[in-house]
């Protein structure tokens, strides 16, 4: 019988001494998920020197990021070929079946928890002695980056049981017609990516565009800042903070940004990048906020508005049954519709 694993890093769990709901807990590991993935302790599975034949190309600090790997989303598997109802199932198929797995479950807690990546995916064998065999891996050529205020984020508790709840609407809409719902996705994914200098005016747009997945379609009276901006307002209500509890520290000022103070700029930004102009220069000056790292100026609180507003939207259309008005256009159209939100409705009648 051929074992083989797939794995997705997880950045760190949170070891807080003060606070037990900003912590994990260490014995709640393996800590099962949905569908053979669990969270687990892998560092007793990676032998010392599993990387190191790779040192001359990838270089020392890739290799010892990808070395120090300790937590992971892990899913086990056998892959001998096997027939069910006629057909037949390749090795090949279970390990592509594993690997789209697990990528969809780090895909869930990226909505849940985005933190930063110094290796992601690794795929083999399983030894007897159970451990990893390492044939494949994927890894940021450098720690790959989130917006400021996630910086110091890692995994608690609560974030592995929202995990838990979350993962199987998460796997039925992803593996469903809920296209909306799927393209944000994969624009949220994207946008991850795309982390550091000019790349971050690519995030931006990548990020502007989940938004507009959830929000608009191609419809002239779905489109547009206006009804954008309107429906974002209705859904997450115009009064929320942009930063989730417990995301800006007791020790910094809480900004009390709200998402109806935000979305306007939101929509002037991504049109100066689309158009081709100049961010303006207040800006990038401007400080609407501390943090420990220093001051955060207008564009890079919004990155973090960016990735409320996305998260936040797509875990309310899992968490209230709503994947069915996010299929398609029509659906979007008829559930917005509903509330009087479209440009005719939005836009008042000349005399």
């Amino acid at each position: 019988m051929r074992k083989k694993f797939s794995l997705y890093a997880i950045y760190s769990l949170a070891k807080s001494q003060w606070e037990e709901e900003e912590q994990f807990n260490i014995s709640r590991l393996p800590f099962d998920i949905a569908e053979g993935v669990r969270i687990e302790d892998v560092s007793r599975f990676i032998r010392d020197g599993t990387f190191k034949l790779m040192e001359k190309r990838k270089g020392s600090d890739e290799v010892e990021a990808l070395q120090r790997t300790r937590y992971a989303l892990v899913h086990r598997f056998d892959a001998e070929m096997t027939i069910k109802n006629g057909e037949v199932i390749s090795t090949e198929d279970y390990i592509q079946r594993s690997e789209q797995l697990v990528r969809k479950v780090a895909a869930c807690l990226r909505l849940i928890r985005p933190m930063r990546q110094s290796s992601t995916f690794m795929r083999g064998n399983i030894r007897e002695d159970g451990t990893f065999d390492v044939e494949s891996w994927q890894s940021p050529s450098n720690l790959m980056e989130v917006p400021e205020v996630q910086m110091l984020f890692q995994l608690r508790n609560r974030d592995a049981d929202d995990l838990r709840t979350y993962t199987p609407s998460f796997l039925r809409a992803m593996g469903g017609h809920f296209w909306k719902f799927k393209m944000a996705i994969q624009f949220h994914e994207l946008g991850h990516w795309a982390d550091e200098g000019e790349l971050l005016k690519a995030r931006y747009l990548l990020w502007a565009s989940a938004i507009e997945a959830i929000y608009t379609s191609h419809h002239g009276n779905h489109q547009g800042s206006k009804v954008a901006t309107a429906r974002i307002k209705w859904f997450l209500g115009e009064n929320t903070s942009i930063y989730g509890p417990g995301e800006i520290s007791d020790l910094l000022t809480d900004p009390k940004i709200t998402i109806g103070s935000v979305v306007d700029d939101l929509y002037k930004i991504r049109n100066y990048i689309a158009h081709g102009d100049r961010i303006p220069d207040r800006y990038l000056r401007e400080t609407v906020r501390n943090s420990f790292g220093g001051p955060v100026c207008a564009f890079a609180m919004l990155f973090e508005a960016q990735s409320c507003i996305i998260r936040t939207s797509l875990l309310k259309i899992l968490r209230d049954g709503l994947l069915s008005h996010f299929a398609d256009a029509g659906s979007a159209e008829a559930y917005f519709g509903a509330q009087g939100l479209t440009r005719d409705k939005l836009t008042p009648r000349k005399l």
